[in-house]
């Protein structure tokens, strides 16, 4: 019994793939690693864009800095990035 190294890529769900395609076992996955990557980076931005922090407004105190800064001194900063870091290695989100 003999195996095809080719795999017809209509068949893979959710494939965008002309059906007369037809990919050798390498390069579907290339092809598939390339949409895992794409996936992955793009639940990264969305999680990314909830942490962005608002100038003008301490990360830290929440009390109102400098028009482009995002910590009101040297000290909120290190607390601020102290805590993120334990919440981090405790597996928790920051």
């Amino acid at each position: 019994m003999t195996t095809s190294t080719t795999t017809d890529p209509a068949e893979t769900p959710g494939s965008d793939f002309a059906a007369d395609e037809r990919l050798s076992a390498d390069d579907l996955a290339s092809r598939l690693e390339g949409q895992a990557l794409a996936s992955a980076l793009a639940k990264h931005r969305t999680a990314a864009a909830g942490l962005r922090r608002q100038p003008g407004i301490c990360a830290n105190c929440s009390e109102t800095c400098l028009p482009l800064a995002v910590y009101c001194d040297d000290e909120c900063r290190g607390e601020h990035e102290r805590r993120v870091q334990i919440l981090r290695r405790q597996g928790r989100s920051a």
